[in-house]
């Protein structure tokens, strides 16, 4: 079983929808919002986790807000369930995914200022840089496969513990993984999973 939600975040703006979402989160995910700064920061973190209790709560999976833990990496997790989740955010969407597996999930908005060739050489190894040169497409190849190494690197609990550019998708080599993006509203999205089948993704008006 994998589950995604996803949701756009500008509903927010407004200060009455903020409150509303934000009184549904644990009491530590308010305490963080604190140390955000930017208003669209804040209005990620609660939609993003919101989404996640969503999940869990259309689910049936029960939880109390000091089940919540976090290993070692700072992945979180939920004490004594054996469920699994992740969460990620960017631009106006984010997204959220519970499994019965290790999953990872990330989306990124697909800016056109970036200057892709200068990141390229953060995420790509040798044989996806000539992949990327070749491509017709070069911005939309860049965007998938950066998201694609983001949710398979949150769904082992890496992170930024290992170097993008040591990862190859040129080759089928992730046995145990499975993989699914989409591109939707100028926002690229990738799930990583050792569940092969994804039973719902889902999009929540918030």
């Amino acid at each position: 079983m994998t589950k995604v939600y996803y949701a756009k975040i500008k509903p927010l703006y407004k200060e009455k929808r903020y409150n509303q979402y934000l009184a549904t989160l644990p009491s530590f995910r308010q305490k963080r919002l604190e140390n955000y700064e930017k208003l669209e920061d804040k209005l990620r973190a609660v939609a993003s986790f919101y989404l996640l209790i969503r999940l869990l709560e259309d689910n049936h999976i029960n939880y109390h807000d000091d089940d919540f833990k976090f290993e070692e990496n700072g992945k979180p997790y939920l004490k004594d369930n054996p469920i699994y989740f992740n969460i990620s955010h960017s631009g106006d969407y984010v997204l959220a995914a519970i499994s019965d597996h290790p999953v990872g999930v990330d989306v990124e908005e697909i800016k056109r200022n970036t200057k892709i060739d200068e990141l390229g050489n953060k995420v790509f190894n040798q044989d996806e840089m000539v992949e990327y040169k070749a491509a017709p497409k070069k911005r939309i190849f860049f965007y998938q496969i950066w998201t694609l190494k983001e949710s398979y690197l949150k769904c082992t609990g890496e992170g930024l513990t290992t170097s993008m550019t040591s990862l190859n998708f040129s080759e089928n080599k992730y046995k145990g993984f499975y993989f699914k993006i989409w591109m939707k509203r100028n926002h690229q999205y990738a799930i990583c999973s050792h569940d092969e089948n994804i039973e719902l993704i889902k999009e929540i008006k918030l």
